[in-house]
């Protein structure tokens, strides 16, 4: 409604001005030299300045005011179209109902308000207050210092902050959101994605439902949260939160308590700091814990689990579980199985045999043990013992295989018009195979976080992952990508082979014209020499 009002508006003014046009109004002299005045009930008070229309005010030097009910205050200020004001020098108001009360400041569309210096309202009831703004589009607030505001809605009251698309809100120093319903409250952060909004939230008031509150840090995806007085997190991915500093977030549904902690894939939660949980869905509440694999759990500080289905308890410390369904039962211990699951550990050097030794024992050991004695109960412990060695060697020619393809993901070199690359490898190791994919992503020409996933198996599936953060340092670190595109040179190929094949018709045509030339210029010699040959007959005559 008020859309289709404002248009009326505006086609009235247009009309008015039209009619004023056509009855050819007289034009009179203002109040101050060089002022001039067309129209009904208009005032040019300053020097060189100009009102038409009807019921306009053009106070200002050189100032103009054209249309209806329009008034410019200060020097060389414009108005025009119906209610209109530029009230500071230099200003423009354009439309109906434009306000623009800042210097040199601009306002366009319907009801629209700069009133910060040297900054621009353009749309429908958008405001530009502070200085060096921009708010384009519909309801949008640009207040903070050489802020912007662009789409529908959206509110960039930090200073240097930017939100763009529907209803997306900056207020941190130097940050950006982007997207639907986003929130950005950090200095120096961004949010790219879509959030939502709860209007019971905020004593009914509404308020958003996502928000990126931690200084220097990016979040991307859908539904997120990082939290209020953390710093330097990141999120790709959806529905994961941080509320802890230095931690990464990628995949979906992933939360982080922890500070320096990783959590890659699926449903993962990490309250432990300096741990991480690539997979789904693990929980590690240790600090200094990993879990690599599916349906982990570890409780106690600096454990590790590399399998499927591994729970570490409380108060367990230093301890490695290996395999699927692998058990740990005390600190200082590594489990490469369970009860009934065990499995063989293959490819062991052979480790001391004395009273004081702690080395593991090989087979070919208990072997030399078992010719010696000749007892019967050595030669079942040896193959006891084989049969465990080839489990463990299964499990790590598996490992290897994994290592070997995530080790074949290498990013290419950066390329700001592409900075998402995705990545492929094949491993093998002994006769086990695996398969790698991952993701890089370019934040700059200085800054790149990659991550990667393996899978291998025949019977269960087997899984590998890491992610990873490239820094350049350095004197040449911030130095401008100059690397011409492959598609800029191609263009250019394309450009000189038509240019080149127009100098070749340019010049096929002059051959042409120098060939017509030659033959009249043979014809005008052929008529002058007939010409001489008569005026000699003639001459001889005589």
């Amino acid at each position: 409604m008020k859309k289709s009002v404002s248009l009326k508006l505006l086609i009235f003014s247009f009309l008015l001005v039209a009619s004023a046009a056509y009855s050819a109004p007289a034009f009179q002299a203002g109040t101050e030299s060089d002022s001039t005045v067309a129209g009904g009930a208009n005032t040019a008070t300053g020097v060189a300045s100009s009102a038409f229309g009807f019921k306009n005010k053009a106070n200002g030097m050189g100032s103009s005011a054209f249309g209806y009910e329009n008034k410019t205050s200060e020097n060389y200020g414009s108005a025009f179209g119906i209610s209109n004001e530029a009230s500071k020098e230099q200003s423009s108001a354009f439309g109906i109902f434009n306000k623009a009360s800042g210097t040199q400041s601009s306002a366009f569309g319907y009801s629209s308000k700069s009133s910060g210096n040297y900054s621009s309202a353009f749309g429908y009831n958008s405001k530009s207050n502070g200085n060096y703004a921009s708010a384009v589009g519909i309801f949008n607030t640009a207040s903070g210092i050489a802020s912007s505001a662009v789409g529908a809605q959206n509110t960039a009251s930090g200073d240097g902050g930017s939100a763009i698309g529907y209803n997306n809100k900056a207020t941190g120093k130097f940050s950006s959101t982007v997207g639907t319903l986003t929130y950005t409250s950090g200095d120096e952060s961004a949010t790219f994605g879509v959030g939502a909004w709860d209007k019971s939230l905020n004593g009914g008031k509404g308020d958003f439902v996502y928000k990126n509150e931690g200084k220097y840090s990016f979040s991307i995806g859908r539904y997120n949260n990082i939290a209020a007085g953390t710093e330097n997190n990141h999120i790709l991915g959806n529905n994961s939160e941080i509320s802890a500093s230095n931690s990464v977030a990628i995949g979906t549904k992933n939360k982080i308590s922890g500070n320096f902690s990783t959590a890659v894939g699926y449903n993962n939660n990490v309250s432990g700091n300096h741990s991480g949980a690539f997979g789904d869905p693990n929980v590690v509440t240790g600090n200094h814990s990993y879990a690599f694999g599916n349906n982990n759990t570890i409780n106690g500080d600096n454990n590790f689990v590399l399998g499927n289905n591994v729970t570490i308890g409380a108060g367990i410390q230093n301890s490695v579980a290996l395999g699927n369904n692998s058990t740990v039962s005390s600190s200082n211990e590594v489990s490469v199985g369970s009860k009934g699951k065990e499995r063989k550990i293959t490819n062991v050097a052979d480790g001391e045999v004395s009273a004081t030794s702690t080395d593991a024992v090989t087979g070919k050991q208990l072997y030399k043990a078992m010719q010696n004695s000749g007892a019967t109960g050595i030669e079942n412990l040896r193959n006891e013992v084989y049969e465990k060695i080839d489990d463990v060697k299964d499990e790590v020619r598996g490992v290897g295989s994994l290592s070997a393809a995530l080790a074949g993901l290498h990013p290419m070199q950066y390329d700001p018009k592409a900075p998402t690359q995705v990545m492929a490898a094949l491993g093998q190791y002994k006769n086990k195979q695996s398969v790698a994919v991952g993701l890089s992503y370019y934040f700059n020409d200085r800054f790149m976080m990659s991550t990667g996933i393996a899978l291998s198996g025949e019977k269960k599936t087997k899984t590998m992952a890491n992610v990873g953060f490239t820094l350049k340092l350095g004197k040449g670190s911030g130095v401008s990508y100059n690397e011409t595109p492959q598609y800029v040179v191609q263009n250019e190929v394309k450009r000189l082979t038509v240019e080149n094949q127009d100098l070749k018709t340019k010049l096929n045509n002059q051959e042409n014209k120098i060939e017509v030339q030659d033959n009249k210029i043979k014809e005008q010699d052929e008529k002058i020499k007939n010409l001489e040959e008569k005026l000699n007959r003639l001459l001889k005559t005589k």
